[in-house]
């Protein structure tokens, strides 16, 4: 079973008896569950999506909105998984569902024994403990790789930038040399240097940083790399 600690869901579901159903079930599993029962209550309501781990979403939703839609406005801000939950069963509506995002479908009925272990399933792999960070004024969610600071402005990091970010947080306070850094997030195939790495450096402090000139976080230690200031 996945460790559910720390873990949210997020549930869009207009039935009531199915939603409480399923919210009952999750929460009972030890998950946190935040449920909705329309889609375009979860865009006005949720200002930030970095604590959720994973959505179940009805399709076919009341208002101007349906759980294909919500996915796809999701998608551009976050890349939780997402398991569908509909009566379409048509090879098209699939098709369509995965199009939009989704990582999983489910039919209905279904049994929601099902349910529990499609999401374990879609959280197995989920990393436990470096969740989130927080970093000057933003706060840094390291599974998504988005940074959301206190003014709501956005800044989505790519695989490579999640990876040497996630080691500065994992050696928070302490300095990670260059090499380090090289061997945690290239391949031996590539060829990258230290100026390489130089250049991420500049460019997260170009983020995160009020005087990018003065980094009060990402701080050079001549000689031993680069170290990530503690708050």
């Amino acid at each position: 079973m996945a460790d559910s600690t720390n873990t949210t869901i997020l549930l869009v579901e207009d039935e009531p008896f199915l939603r409480k159903g399923i919210r009952l079930n999750l929460e009972a599993e030890g998950y946190r569950v935040i449920d909705y029962e329309r889609a375009d209550e979860v865009l006005q309501k949720q200002n930030s999506f970095s604590e959720i781990s994973l959505g179940i979403f009805d399709i076919m939703l009341p208002g101007e909105l349906d759980g294909l839609e919500l996915c796809r406005r999701i998608r551009s801000r976050s890349d939780f998984p997402v398991i569908f939950l509909t009566a379409r069963s048509a090879l098209d509506d699939k098709l369509e569902a995965f199009q939009a995002g989704a990582d999983d479908y489910l039919t209905k009925p279904f049994e929601l024994e099902e349910l529990l272990v499609r999401v374990q399933a879609r959280l197995r792999n989920r990393p436990v403990g470096l969740v989130s960070e927080t970093i000057g004024s933003y706060r840094l969610d390291l599974d998504s790789g988005i940074a959301t600071s206190s003014t709501g402005d956005v800044v989505r990091f790519n695989d490579r930038e999640k990876q040497i970010l996630t080691l500065l947080v994992q050696n928070r306070g302490r300095p990670v040399h260059r090499s380090d850094i090289l061997d945690h997030a290239w391949s031996s195939a590539e060829s990258p240097t230290n100026r390489t790495v130089d250049n991420y450096i500049v460019k997260f402090r170009k983020i995160f940083e009020e005087d990018p000139a003065n980094p009060r976080w990402f701080i050079t230690r001549h000689g031993q790399g680069y170290e990530l200031a503690r708050p």
